[in-house]
């Protein structure tokens, strides 16, 4: 048994220092960044070259984690097992050792039969001694034919990993044109029509009427019906009749007297004119029974009616679609009234 160890542990000395690494120090390709290399992907490239590098250094576990990182990104580039194995035998990791001659051995069969001596090494170094013993008998056969092997791999793998392949060029599209040419043009800012201080003015301007204004400046706001108007010995565009609403629902606002009257403004007090040829008459009115939401700038009365926002705007029919678009605006604005 002392025979045989004897033999064994010789065995190893002599294959290992055949298939030592260290005899091939190739000079690498700087990265490029459309360099694919033969590994056909940028990043499994770049990883190989770290490998390759920390090889040359010999930082074996730097190189073997490379080649595990390249390896997690194509399990299928078989050929990184033989860094792998190579990385990991030099740093004494038999568990790695392992799973590269397992990967090795399941893409190519006939390569076991080459590399008996580091199989054999694997096993004895794992502590499986009694399955060690007949493949190193078989190592030892064949040591001369095949001490090569390994480090043609080796070789071959240091070759293939410095071999710049660039992807090859397109033609770039339109939209990427533009884009490159917008990138390195000055910008400059749309041209935009002037507008007048006038056209702006929450009193007087169009901007203002929308129904978020409406709830911002308004202190009522209510569900009404409309009962009928006052009668008045003048009204004009300028100079509306009062309107009877009875509330019957407050939406914002302080409880207030469920009998209001409201100046029923004939114009969104923005400047407009007139339309031509306008004459008060009672189909310029709702119909009584009618239900309406109003909108008062103040919960008090001035000279004796409510002012409904900007006039006419202020004053909008109750259907389902109004109605939802006021409940939208107050649900926005929970816990601000």
């Amino acid at each position: 048994m002392l025979k045989k160890k004897a033999l064994i542990a010789s065995s190893l000395s002599l294959l290992m220092t055949s298939v030592g690494v260290g005899l091939f120090s190739p000079a690498f390709a700087i990265d490029n960044l459309d360099d694919v290399g033969l590994f056909g992907s940028i990043t499994v490239t770049r990883q190989a070259r770290d490998a390759a590098r920390a090889v040359k250094q010999s930082q074996w576990t730097a190189a073997m984690q490379s080649y595990q990182k390249a390896l997690s990104l194509d399990p299928k580039a078989t050929d990184l097992y033989y860094g792998l194995y190579n990385a990991a035998a030099h740093v004494g990791d038999w568990q790695q050792v392992s799973l590269a001659l397992e990967q090795i051995f399941q893409a190519d069969p006939s390569a076991k039969a080459h590399l008996l001596a580091e199989y054999g090494q694997c096993l004895a170094s794992s502590g499986r001694l009694e399955e060690a013993i007949p493949v190193l008998k078989k190592a030892l056969i064949t040591v001369d034919a095949d001490a090569n092997y390994m480090p043609d791999k080796l070789r071959a793998l240091m070759v293939k990993t410095e071999t710049v392949k660039e992807v090859p060029k397109r033609e770039l599209t339109q939209a990427e044109k533009d884009r490159m040419v917008a990138e390195v043009t000055k910008y400059k800012p749309p041209t935009r029509d002037l507008v007048h201080g006038e056209d702006v003015r929450g009193d007087k301007s169009d901007f203002a009427l929308t129904l978020e204004n409406a709830y911002t400046a308004c202190e009522f706001i209510g569900i009404c019906t409309y009962e009928g108007v006052n009668k008045a010995d003048i009204v004009t565009y300028y100079h509306p009749p009062v309107a009877r609403f009875h509330i019957d629902t407050i939406l914002r606002g302080p409880k207030l007297n469920r009998e209001m009257p409201v100046r029923y403004e004939f114009h969104d007090k923005t400047g407009d004119e007139p339309p031509k040829d306008w004459k008060y008459s009672e189909d310029k009115l709702p119909k009584k029974g009618s239900r309406w939401i109003l909108f008062t700038d103040l919960a008090i009365p001035t000279n004796g009616a409510f002012e409904t926002y900007h006039g006419s705007f202020g004053r909008l029919e109750a259907t389902d679609a109004n109605l939802d678009k006021i409940y939208k605006i107050i649900e926005l604005h929970r816990g601000q009234q």
